[in-house]
């Protein structure tokens, strides 16, 4: 099914967005990100606000009296629409039962005015800036709920969406491992996520900017750290029943559920990428 992005004119006046991915009920991590980015009048959510973490109505009023722009992720879409699972894509039986835990609980935990609004929000957005055009999607262009990780992504693949969508870069969150490529045509952002660590050993999570520095002729993406308490988050997840497991990863800042799906070279604990644009990742993979 073709979907038709949501257009957004960025004025040309305004030099730096931010973007975040995947909040999964975090309200700390929220907070520092709308603290953080306080002085930015445009922030896009880029989907999945609940999942994972407690009190997912915190989360979502955050964001909707911050006027943060919000995508829908497939989190968003399944709670919207009274879905029987969270429609994250999982296999492994392990990760589905912890992934049917957390969406059972933001289900029942969700108000109904919130969910009426997640039905409400759009698959694609496409940024109109100067002379640039961005598009933000939750998984990838295609399929809402793809994972699109950097060690199994080419660079001919990204250079297909860059063109089929007629845009200058990409940004998604759905894998929760933030990673920037360069192609000749443009770049993949994967913003990473505020609700959970990036499987780097640090409690710390992740957004990204993109900026039009002195000179450039379209944004420079990077990857942010954000540095947060994680522990009122980890009490609350506590006092709702949640499992040990999500508290510990949010502790440690290593993926204690739903890490099957990692490929084998993301399955490391190790530092992630900071800062301005990282090329040169395999090639020869989709």
């Amino acid at each position: 099914m073709t979907v038709n992005p949501l257009e957004i004119e960025i004025p040309a006046e305004q030099s730096r967005i931010a973007l975040g991915g995947g909040p999964y009920s975090n309200f700390g991590a929220v907070e520092a990100f709308l603290s953080q980015t306080a002085t930015l009048p445009y922030r896009f959510c880029l989907g999945d606000i609940g999942g994972f973490g407690p009190l997912p109505n915190r989360t979502l009023g955050l964001l909707r009296d911050a006027e943060v722009i919000c995508l829908q992720g497939n989190y968003d879409y399944a709670i919207g629409h009274g879905e029987r699972d969270c429609g994250c894509g999982y296999t492994d039986p392990r990760d589905q039962r912890f992934a049917q835990i957390s969406y059972d609980y933001t289900y029942a935990h969700t108000a109904a005015v919130h969910r009426e609004w997640m039905k409400t929000l759009p698959r694609l957005m496409r940024l109109r800036w100067r002379d640039s055009a961005i598009l933000l999607c939750h998984g990838s262009p295609d399929q809402m709920n793809e994972f699109v990780w950097e060690s199994t992504t080419d660079d001919a693949w990204i250079e297909n969406c860059l063109k089929r969508y007629d845009v200058d870069g990409i940004c998604a969150t759905h894998t929760g491992i933030p990673w920037v490529r360069q192609v000749a045509s443009g770049f993949w952002c994967n913003v990473g996520v505020l609700g959970r660590p990036a499987h780097e050993g640090q409690p710390h999570v992740y957004f990204a900017e993109l900026e039009f520095l002195p000179g450039s002729t379209r944004p420079v993406p990077r990857i942010m750290p954000l540095v947060y308490d994680p522990k009122p988050v980890v009490t609350a997840m506590a006092e709702a029943g949640l499992p040990q497991e999500f508290q510990d990863s949010l502790l440690s800042g290593v993926w204690t559920t739903c890490a099957a799906v990692l490929p084998e070279v993301e399955q490391v604990v190790k530092p992630r990428q900071v800062g301005a644009l990282h090329c040169n990742a395999p090639t020869g993979y989709r």
